[in-house]
């Protein structure tokens, strides 16, 4: 049941400029883990920001790339050094060794690139689904970044019991995972003809994407931006790491993560990882700021750009000697109230700088 004054789009919104998303370019590092893969980070560095300011390291989803982060990139780089890597197989990163691959292996992943592009301050860890399973698994396996870390902030995520959700397919879809599986093993020696299959069906593709990413008209660009980053993900590498998510289980990472000023925003219409579940979170973490975004998919990051980046930005005031501290509360959000009140508070400030 949608919630009393919800307030559904009627047409598509506009992007301010097609090349807006141009894939944006920061300083490429290449991390070599131990296994040999090759993970490509990209480096934005802050042109103006204080000393001992923290680092704010972005780490995106299943499929995707560092692109998924583009419009939270654009509103914060050059005011934070940012650090953008991504998971083996995604985006610019070898796969390395063929096999299932496990949160925990790209938890050590993230461990190595930290070690080696952060080695030293504070972080500010922000991850999208895969990218937040893979920051509280980081949480347990390396307490030496823990300590490190000031706040996080987990999106569109869950720490475990998805074997059981249907995936927006009652009665079918708590088994779609297992065939899935099923049927990219039986296919593995035969990725190139699945991979021009893929090809020949782009169009379907962008369209299946479309459904299982937003839950609301979003501009075409955005639409192709989230299914040429799916597109870029070989058939491998999601066999790869599909049977991962049927066992995830971070409860401990959860315990790990108290103390820290954390930020969960969960999508009210996601179907690969549900709402509840960043209920779940937020409730096993004291003090947490538990967001839910009306009329938004799993990709809420680009669906709805502004709530996102607003409640970054609020991270990151707390997260630094000039936050206010203030206690975090539960909040239900509309995209276009959150727009309006965003844009409200512009008009403020550029008034209040001109009364000066």
């Amino acid at each position: 049941m949608r919630a009393a004054g919800a307030l559904r789009p009627r047409r598509r919104p506009a992007v301010a400029a097609r090349e807006e998303l141009h894939p944006l370019v920061g300083e490429p590092v290449e991390v070599t883990v131990d296994d040999g893969a090759r993970l490509h980070v990209e480096v934005d560095p802050a042109d103006a920001a204080p000393a001992g300011a923290p680092t704010v390291v972005m780490v995106h989803g299943y499929g995707l790339s560092a692109d998924a982060w583009h419009f939270q990139r654009l509103a914060l780089r050059g005011r934070h050094r940012l650090v953008l890597p991504e998971h083996r197989g995604h985006g610019r990163s070898t796969r390395g060794p063929a096999g299932p691959v496990g949160v925990a292996r790209l938890a050590d992943d993230l461990g190595q690139v930290l070690d080696a592009v952060v080695p030293t301050g504070p972080l500010v860890l922000v991850g999208h689904s895969l990218g937040g399973m893979t920051i509280m698994e980081l949480a347990v396996r390396r307490p030496d970044l823990l300590e490190r870390t000031r706040a996080v902030a987990l999106v569109a995520t869950s720490s475990g019991g998805l074997a059981a959700f249907d995936h927006g397919l009652p009665l079918l879809g708590r088994h779609l995972v297992r065939w899935a599986e099923q049927a990219l093993q039986r296919t593995a020696e035969r990725a190139d003809v699945l991979e021009r299959g893929r090809r020949l069906g782009a169009e379907v593709e962008q369209r299946l994407v479309s459904h299982w990413s937003f839950a609301s008209p979003v501009a075409p660009e955005v639409e192709r931006l989230a299914a040429r980053m799916m597109a870029g993900t070989s058939v491998g590498t999601i066999a790869d790491l599909l049977p991962a998510f049927g066992t995830l289980d971070e409860s401990e990472a959860l315990t790990a993560l108290a103390g820290r000023a954390v930020l969960v925003v969960a999508a009210e219409r996601d179907l690969m990882t549900p709402a509840a579940h960043g209920r779940t979170i937020a409730d096993a973490v004291p003090g947490a700021e538990h967001v839910l975004v009306r009329q938004s998919g799993h990709l809420v990051m680009l669906e709805h750009p502004a709530v996102v980046t607003s409640r970054l930005e609020r991270l990151l005031a707390r997260a630094t000697a000039d936050g206010d501290g203030a206690p975090p509360g539960d909040e239900v959000v509309l995209p276009l109230a959150e727009r309006t009140r965003a844009a409200r508070a512009a008009r403020a400030a550029r008034a209040r700088r001109g009364r000066r």
